[in-house]
This record gives structure tokens, sequence and C-alpha cells, in this order.
């Protein structure tokens, strides 16, 4: 069963567990990269973040984009919620993201399905994000999508597959819908994973830096 084609980056399947260990991170001043919700997050030397590439690691996922407003605090009041971060916004404006970085955190992502989908064998299988698409300016979202020409076991990459999304499983067959005989889960599929190769887990967060 072909999916309508709608990335929406790295979303948080329990936001309530994101949000527990969600952490306030300063953005690179007048970063030249739009940010959005559901971006990957990368912690850079600079001791701010940025985006996350397409390989590498990964600190989180981004839950919201805020503006200071007068003095730069973290204080509530001294920050504008925004719908995303457009690129290089001015160096006279400091940014925050709030930034669910606890390596624990279970994600869902869309796969693109450029070439071919990915298939049931694939659970457990690491791979990049991509990025063809430009984030939505109205809705704040990203779109950012599971780079399935990538699927294999090398442990650099971002992304560990978990496996389809409830609603690709036939509880009547016993198993993932529109299974061929290579076992796809459907183009597009949406994929429960995680975080594998993440900056807090490694012995120092230096590894990784941009």
């Amino acid at each position: 069963m072909a999916l309508t084609d709608m990335p929406f980056g790295l979303k948080p399947l329990f936001m309530t567990e994101a949000r527990k260990t969600a952490l306030l991170f300063p953005i690179t001043n007048n970063y030249g990269t739009a940010l959005y919700i559901n971006d990957p997050a990368l912690a850079v030397t600079a001791g701010t973040i940025e985006k996350g590439a397409v390989s590498g690691a990964y600190l989180g996922s981004i839950l919201g984009l805020y503006k200071a407003i007068g003095k730069t605090s973290l204080r509530l009041e001294s920050l504008l919620p925004m719908q995303y971060m457009p690129a290089s916004p001015g160096a006279s404006d400091t940014w925050f993201a709030l930034v669910a970085c606890d390596p624990g955190v279970f994600y869902v992502a869309q796969e693109d399905g450029d070439t071919s989908s990915l298939v049931v064998t694939n659970n457990f299988g690491m791979v990049d994000m991509i990025f063809t698409h430009g984030g939505n300016t109205i809705t704040g979202i990203s779109k950012g999508e599971i780079d399935s020409n990538t699927i294999d076991n090398t442990a650099t990459r971002p992304i560990q597959l978990v496996r389809p999304w409830l609603e690709h499983f036939d509880i009547d067959a016993g198993e993932y819908d529109a299974v061929s005989a290579a076992g796809a889960a459907g183009n597009r599929c949406r994929w429960i994973c995680r975080i594998a190769n993440h900056q807090f887990n490694n012995a120092s967060l230096s590894v990784g830096f941009a």
C-alpha cells in the first residue's frame, strides 16, 4: 500500500517522554540554515546547536524554536515561540531550540522510497536522513525523512530502524501490510526508529561535532 509522500522529520513517538528530558540550547548565531520542528539537532564545539547532517551523530530532535526578546535569558517571558527559524536570521537576534536529547527516546519518521521501499527484514538496520524537501514555513514542520537507499549495518549512521508503524500491520494476515515477495512494508512507510549514533552515548560529546 503506497502512502502519500508527507515527510515530517524525526518526530518523538511518545511526546510526553520526550518533553521530560528536553533541554533548551542556543542556536549558532545567524546560522545559515533554516530550522524546523522535528529537524535533527547537532551539538557543535561553539557550545551551540545546528541542524544535523544527513549522516553522523545527532543530539536529538527539535521540539520548539524560540527567539529571545529583550535580555538574553532562558526565562520563558524572554522567549518568543516561533514557527520556524529562517536561514541567517540576523546576528542581532539570539535563538534557542528545545531539543529532545534523551538517547532512549523513540521516534517516527517516513522513508522516502525514492528508488525502492525498505523491507520488513530491514528491521534494526542503520540509515541516514535526507532533506530533499524544504521545511514547511506555514506549519513549521520539518520535511526530513529516512533515506531508504542507505540501509545497511554501518554503526556511524544516525538512525536505527526498529519496525514499521502499527498501521502497516495486517492483523488478519499476521504480517505487515502490502508484504511482497521481497517483504516490502509499503512505499513511504512510517518507521519507528531511534538515534543510535547519539552524541550523549559517546565517551565525549566532541565525537560527532561539526
